[in-house]
């Protein structure tokens, strides 16, 4: 009788501590724990979608969004320190597969800004045709960047990345450009040879 009570003791406490084991919430891995804790550091997201994230900062910190091509793509957060939800959202035309978000800190408690963890965005479901307008758009600019006009005082390139009046009325064309420049832009002191 001793040893069937015993058996059954032992059963329900090893139940207990099994349940409290996995019903207590964790956080996931982080690769600079000692500054950083998230819920997930590795997840999959739609394009155009958003996602709730609880991050565990011990720092004020800031943050860094790797390649991208979406002005739509960025996090909502505080920058403080402490326990708080941040919102990820990636723009429905973005086209980078794999996002990352770097998290640095960057607090006067210490003494460096280089400590940071990450989260990686595997971006699902991306619109071709947003593919298709980055491919159109890249060739368009290495049209402005190779353009036949370009010499030592004008560049389509940089004349089109410099003012955003001139992409907004001509876009990718470089000779509208070149015409602007020496139509109005010398005489409106325009820098059309080098980056401002």
């Amino acid at each position: 009788m001793k040893k069937g009570f015993k058996s059954f003791v032992s059963i329900v406490l090893f139940t207990l501590i099994l349940t409290f084991t996995f019903s207590s919430k964790a956080y996931a891995y982080s690769e600079n724990m000692k500054y950083f804790d998230f819920e997930q550091t590795v997840l999959k997201m739609d394009a155009g979608t958003t996602k709730e994230l609880r991050v565990v900062s011990y720092y004020d910190y800031t943050y860094y969004l790797g390649p991208h091509t979406s002005a739509a793509t960025y996090m909502e957060c505080s920058f403080k320190a402490g326990t708080e939800k941040v919102v990820l959202h990636i723009g429905p035309d973005e086209t980078v597969k794999n996002l990352f978000f770097y998290f640095y800190v960057d607090d006067k408690k210490v003494g460096t800004t280089e400590e940071f963890a990450s989260i990686e965005v595997y971006v699902q479901n991306i619109d071709p045709t947003a593919v298709q307008k980055l491919d159109a758009n890249k060739a368009a600019l290495e049209k402005l960047r190779t353009y036949k006009g370009n010499n030592t005082e004008f560049n389509a390139l940089c004349y089109y990345y410099n003012y955003k009046d001139l992409r907004d009325a001509f876009g990718p064309d470089a000779d509208k450009l070149l015409n602007h420049y020496n139509v109005y832009g010398k005489n409106e002191h325009r820098t059309a040879n080098r980056l401002l």
